[in-house]
C-alpha cells in the first residue's frame, strides 16, 4: 500500500521524537489534569441558606439558576479572578463551587465560601 507524502512524513516525525523521562512525566501530568472532571463554577446566593443560588454565564454577562449554564473554571484561581473584577470590592455574595462534569452532566461535589471578602 502506498503511503502519502504526508503521511511518510509523519511517520518519519515519530520515529525520530524521542522524549526523556522527564518530558515523558510532563506530558502524563497534563494529560492527567485534561482528563479530571473537576471544575469550578461561581454562584451567589439569593435566599440565606441558599435555598435559591443562581450561576454565573461569563461570556452572556447572564445569571441563570440552572448550573449547565455556567462558565466552568479550570482552576479556582481563575474564579476567583472574575469574581474580584465583579465585585470591584462592592459585593461580597459571590462564591465558587466545586463541580464535577463526569458523564457530560454538571454535579455540584461542595459549596464553599470565595475568599474574596472585603469585609
Amino acid at each position: 500500500m502506498l503511503k502519502s507524502k504526508r503521511q511518510r512524513d509523519e511517520a518519519e516525525l515519530e520515529d525520530n521524537l524521542e522524549f526523556s523521562p522527564e518530558q515523558i512525566r510532563e506530558l502524563k501530568r497534563r494529560v492527567k489534569d485534561l482528563e479530571n472532571p473537576v471544575r469550578y463554577v461561581i454562584h451567589s446566593d439569593l435566599l440565606p441558606g441558599g435555598r435559591w443560588r443562581m450561576f454565573l454565564n461569563v461570556s452572556d454577562d447572564t445569571w441563570c439558576d440552572d448550573i449547565n449554564t455556567a462558565t466552568p473554571f479550570k482552576r479556582p484561581r481563575y474564579a476567583r479572578a472574575v469574581i474580584h473584577e465583579y465585585c470591584e470590592g462592592k459585593r461580597d455574595n459571590l462564591f465558587i463551587a466545586k463541580i464535577t462534569t463526569k458523564n457530560n452532566r454538571r454535579k455540584v461535589l461542595k459549596y464553599r465560601w470565595s475568599e474574596h471578602r472585603t469585609g
